[in-house]
């Protein structure tokens, strides 16, 4: 009975799209490690339902009025898995920059610490900012440009050059954004 009440709080639709996202990120991986032409259309079919899971689970969750504080955690936690297995995948298997892999990780890290501290001393858990999805979508973006290069007949260069100046800006304003959040924090934590 207690199973029941509890999935019924915290596991609607919107939390169960994002845990489908979740679970379709070793694939995505897998898919670009091993890239042939055979299943570039697989991957690219995955690719865009993952993100399509992205939209449609946020855009549920408040249509439906059914933010939770799972879904809070749930879609930024799984939007951070998926960036950062895709990224360390396509360094593997592509030119993507590892020193902008290292940025991306080392950014979606400090936010994630960053954020804990605050919901375990607030017990809340803070919404993502605009900064944050938008960097987010541009990324989305980014690892889409990179994948569309894996198909052997197409040059993506100056795109990827393109994307890659765009992101690092976007990394910057974002993590700035959530600099300044934990910051006010720490003020009003010592007032």
């Amino acid at each position: 009975m207690l199973y029941f009440i509890v999935m019924k709080k915290w596991m609607n639709v919107p939390n169960t799209l994002s845990i489908i996202r979740i679970l379709t990120i070793p694939a995505i991986v897998l898919l670009i490690i091993y890239s042939t032409t055979k299943n570039y259309p697989i991957l690219i079919g995955v690719y865009f339902f993952s993100v399509w899971l992205d939209f449609f689970d946020g855009y549920l969750a408040r249509k439906l009025s059914q933010e939770t504080e799972l879904g809070k955690i749930l879609d930024p936690l799984a939007d951070k898995l998926m960036i950062a297995a895709i990224v360390i995948a396509l360094v593997i298997k592509t030119d993507f920059p590892l020193w902008l892999a290292i940025i991306i990780l080392l950014r979606d890290l400090v936010i994630l610490v960053a954020a804990s501290i605050i919901s375990r001393e607030k017990h809340t858990i803070l919404p993502s900012l605009l900064a944050g999805k938008v960097t987010f979508a541009l990324l989305g973006a980014l690892i889409l440009v990179y994948i569309l290069d894996l198909y052997q007949y197409i040059d993506l260069t100056i795109l990827k050059r393109f994307f890659i100046s765009l992101s690092c800006c976007f990394l910057t304003w974002s993590f700035v954004e959530y600099y300044k959040v934990y910051e006010a924090y720490k003020r009003g934590k010592n007032d």
